[in-house]
């Protein structure tokens, strides 16, 4: 099973991605940006990653983290954000795709071709 590492930090998304994605991937969740730094580097053969843009708070922190993950990573790397100025802010770090976050499991299974 693909594994995908969705970086947000509102529990309520991340329990509505894992209801919607159950035995289809392997969802490794991050809450904070250094808890998504260590799943990224535990595990290696992730295929996409899904990136809220404020990881918590209301103005957008994790750019520097896109761009970390970028140096090693080419897969689909999704901006998820409910404001379409913090996916566009998102795309331009390094982000492939981007869409709302209730749209986040259709976007997952269309580019992981499940």
């Amino acid at each position: 099973m693909q594994k995908v590492l969705i970086v947000e930090d509102r529990r309520d998304y991340q329990a509505y991605y894992k209801r919607a994605l159950d035995g289809k991937l392997d969802i490794i969740h991050a809450f904070t940006i250094a808890e998504a730094e260590a799943q990224f580097e535990a595990n290696p053969d992730i295929a996409a990653i899904v990136m809220d843009a404020c990881v918590p708070g209301g103005s957008p922190n994790t750019l520097p983290l896109v761009e970390k993950f970028r140096t090693t990573f080419s897969g689909p790397m999704i901006a998820s954000s409910s404001a379409w100025k913090y996916r566009q802010i998102l795309l331009k770090a390094g982000c492939s795709h981007e869409t709302d976050k209730g749209d986040v499991p259709h976007i997952l299974l269309k580019l992981l071709g499940i």
